[in-house]
């Protein structure tokens, strides 16, 4: 019996490493690009879908907005006071003649209706990060029970690692 508790608390010992490690890798690299100036931006929406999905984060780098510094499938930032947030990530999908950019979700199935004036470009997409801003998406929707239980586990998983061990006996 002493040795499968001794199974049981490692498992549940390297399941919480595990965990813990995987959310501070994550949370890392969505926000150590700060130091360089790009910033993070949790996707809202399913409009860049399958590539990128709601409760990503979208780490974005400044952009030069041109046909050859900015070519056709590049993912791009775009101020838009229209949008909930102020603001969309869509794929490049050409230029005009007059030079705006005209832009597209991976998941819409039309090119976006307006063109894009370049100062409204605000950065390219230079990393994403998966699922970590998924608690901006629960709060947003309401999804409090999701939330409750990614707490749960966060801090169960702290008790588990940092946890005061007792001495074992003799």
């Amino acid at each position: 019996m002493g040795s499968a508790r001794w199974i049981g608390a490692a498992a549940a010992q390297f399941a919480a490493v595990v965990y813990l490690t995987v959310v501070t890798s994550l949370l890392f690299w969505s926000h150590a690009p700060h130091l360089i100036g790009w910033q993070p931006r949790v996707v809202l929406t399913g409009s860049m879908l399958p590539v990128i999905e709601p409760g990503d984060v979208a780490v974005i780098g400044p952009a030069v907005v041109g046909p050859g510094t900015l070519p056709r499938g590049r993912v791009v930032l775009v101020r838009d006071p229209a949008m909930p947030s102020g603001f969309y990530l869509h794929r490049v999908l050409r230029y005009d003649d007059a030079g705006q950019v005209i832009t597209k979700g991976d998941a819409n199935h039309m090119p976006d209706p307006d063109p894009v004036e370049p100062a409204s470009v605000l950065g390219q997409l230079r990393l994403v990060v998966p699922l970590i801003g998924r608690p901006v998406i629960w709060i947003a929707e309401r999804e409090y029970l999701a939330l409750a239980l990614a707490a749960a586990a966060t801090w169960a998983s702290l008790v588990v690692v940092l946890g005061r061990r007792e001495p074992e006996p003799g």
